[in-house]
């Protein structure tokens, strides 16, 4: 329409103004991203290029999955009861489908998604830069606050993207290598520092991705060969490491022939009823608590009963840090106390995983959280055991819908309900959906459903493995790991980056066919 008018592609230019505002909006925030994807639709829609744009969409297997989820979230509407749900989760999906209708309707060149993908980093920069800032002046040790844009988890996967991005140039502009470099670096320490566990996984698939793409530029078969068998080791090897770290062991949680006294004569408190652990170690046990004051009142001048701002008490805080290190609650267990251990307990630190470096501190922390569940702990609080019970859930309503799904809008109804058939420990503000995007979809639409989106995420990276798309194996693998341990694409953060990088892939594809 503007184009008649003027005289030139103003449609074209106002296309790429919508993929910068999209680009930079994604880490930044919603308006922008709200404002992106409205920008990217309606300029197709005034433009009505529609022979054009059936020409790029009907050999696109972007769109064909995008038409096919549309589809089902519509059919899905026939046979369900809560249309209030159904028609918030269509809105909330909104992105999904309008974006890359968009872009594969009317692609841009690959200079701008070059342009698009440095205002990507830039504002990736920016809101990591200021997240580091609220870390350090605040002294945040609660990971779950560490984001100031948005959900950690989804953060965690732009940032790790941002890493993607960042190789990707570094390989294709030589001379600016310097400056993607520090960025790699910069958003590798962020991962780190942020201890958000999804950000670690993301971070192997993206190693795994950067594997397969050099693995493809390499000719000769036998090296090829042998790092496909060093590959395939190294993950036997990972599994094995992380089975044997993970495992709980039984002689650790036995709460059985428990001694009476202390050495030194108090009589112990037991609470065996307590299912609360700390590093594999039972917190309401070993308690002489007149010995426990006694000596504690000789390594410090800050009272026992003290009560922290936060709301927190000293004598729980001491009880629970050294329980942390394996220590009984008395005057024995106080001198293997050292001076750093008693500073972290006045500072009000609970347990001694908070001292380990991140990565050690993420790990102990998973494994604590896999050993109190499995001695039936409780879940609430914590994010992996609520997990587990949101993937128990949906086991229990998938077999009982498991063909067609219980519809659009009834998934967080059948959610409650099986909640309480279950009788989950998990309070019902944690009554939340499955937290895995493929269980998700089965749930919701049955069998057909979950093989449509696993089967698309599958050609995708088989599709761009074999266009050897570093930003296209990267982005799929990430986004699939994303898919394992949360709903990626029921908020809007998280469906707005999967649109947009789905189209920036799909873009540079289509780029490269038309070049070859």
């Amino acid at each position: 329409m503007f184009d008649r008018w003027l005289g030139f592609n103003v449609h074209y230019y106002l296309q790429i103004l919508g993929v910068f505002i999209l680009s930079f909006g994604v880490p930044m925030n919603k308006v922008l991203m709200s404002i992106g994807t409205i920008w990217v639709f309606a300029n197709i829609i005034l433009k009505s290029d529609w022979k054009n744009y059936w020409k790029n969409w009907k050999s696109n297997l972007v769109f064909w999955f995008v038409v096919s989820m549309l589809l089902m979230h519509l059919i899905g509407l026939t046979y369900t009861n809560d249309f209030s749900y159904a028609l918030n989760d269509l809105s909330s999906k909104l992105p999904l489908f309008a974006i890359p209708l968009a872009l594969t309707a009317f692609p841009i060149e690959k200079r701008y998604i070059h342009i698009a993908l440095y205002l990507f980093l830039t504002s990736v920069l920016i809101t990591s830069s200021v997240n580091f800032y609220h870390l350090s002046a605040y002294k945040i040790e609660d990971y779950r606050e560490f984001s100031r844009f948005g959900s950690h988890f989804r953060y965690a996967l732009i940032v790790v993207t941002g890493i993607l991005v960042a190789v990707y140039l570094w390989i294709e502009q030589k001379k600016q290598r310097a400056i993607y470099l520090v960025l790699i670096l910069w958003f590798g320490y962020y991962t780190v520092i942020s201890q958000v566990l999804n950000g670690y996984i993301s971070f192997a698939f993206l190693s795994l991705a950067i594997f397969i793409f050099a693995l493809k530029k390499i000719k000769k078969k036998w090296i090829r060969f042998s790092l496909v068998f060093l590959l395939l080791g190294g993950i036997i090897s990972g599994f094995s490491y992380a089975y044997l770290t993970l495992k709980p062991t039984r002689s650790v949680h036995q709460l059985e022939n428990l001694p009476i006294k202390s050495k030194h004569g108090e009589i112990y408190y037991h609470d065996t009823l307590s299912l609360w652990y700390e590093n594999g170690t039972h917190i309401r046990s070993y308690i002489a608590e007149n010995e426990l004051v006694e000596a504690w009142d000789e390594r410090s001048s800050v009272g026992f009963y003290t009560v922290f701002e936060d709301g927190y008490e000293l004598r729980s805080i001491l009880i629970r840090y050294m329980a942390s290190k394996g220590l009984t609650k008395d005057k024995e267990g106080m001198k293997k106390m050292s001076d750093d251990d008693i500073a972290n307990v006045e500072k009000g630190t609970s347990t001694i995983l908070k001292t380990y470096p991140p990565i050690k501190r993420k790990i102990a922390s998973f494994k604590n959280d896999v050993f109190q569940y499995v001695v039936g702990g409780n879940p609430n609080g914590n994010s992996f055991l609520q997990r587990i019970e949101h993937w128990r859930a949906a086991e229990g309503i998938i077999n009982n819908n498991w063909i067609f799904g219980v519809g659009t809008g009834d998934v967080q109804e059948k959610f409650n309900e099986q909640y309480r058939i279950m009788n989950s420990q998990l309070h019902p503000d944690y009554w939340n959906r499955a937290h895995n995007q493929f269980l998700t979809f089965w749930v919701t639409f049955g069998v057909l459903g979950f093989v449509l989106f696993t089967g698309f995420w599958i050609l995708y990276l088989i599709k761009n493995i074999r266009f050897n798309n570093l930003i296209g194996i990267g982005f799929t693998l990430i986004a699939i790991s994303s898919f394992l341990s949360e709903d990626t694409i029921e908020t809007q953060q998280g469906v707005t980056y999967i649109a947009l990088f789905l189209s920036f892939c799909t873009m540079m594809n289509t780029a490269k066919t038309k070049n070859n």
